[in-house]
């Protein structure tokens, strides 16, 4: 019984020894993953976002969840409009168009960033 135990305390502290750094590479990884999708959840935001202001022309948006609602966002660009590193400044039609409006920080440590205009969110380029 004694040596159970202390297999298991052996155990229990190679575990704690080993567990900040499969924390730090699963960070590392999951911030590689975001940098690679970035393309392709932007583009489904912006999409989405352009298509709900043509919708309703009298758009306004109060906080990040309001927004995400209104929209109806796909699961990933939701996730990254709700994270805590995304800043969100409310926003409605009458605004200026190059107000900055998005602001995501994605990554490793969140180095990288991509901000978003009134303008680029909402108004569809001609040609499309």
């Amino acid at each position: 019984m004694i040596e159970l135990l202390c297999v298991i305390a052996i155990i229990s502290i190679l575990a704690s020894l080993l567990l900040p750094a499969i924390m730090r590479a699963y960070n590392k990884v999951q911030g590689m993953a975001q940098e690679f999708e970035a393309g392709e959840v932007l583009s489904l935001l912006t999409g989405e976002t352009r298509r709900y202001c043509a919708a309703h022309p009298q758009y306004v948006f109060a906080t990040k969840s309001d927004f995400v609602e209104k929209c109806v966002l796909a699961p990933k660009p939701t996730d990254w409009v709700l994270a805590q590193a995304t800043e969100f400044v409310p926003f409605g039609f009458p605004d200026d168009t190059n107000k900055i409006v998005l602001t995501f920080h994605i990554g490793p440590k969140h180095a990288t960033v991509y901000a978003f205009s009134k303008g680029e969110l909402t108004i569809t380029p001609q040609g499309r």
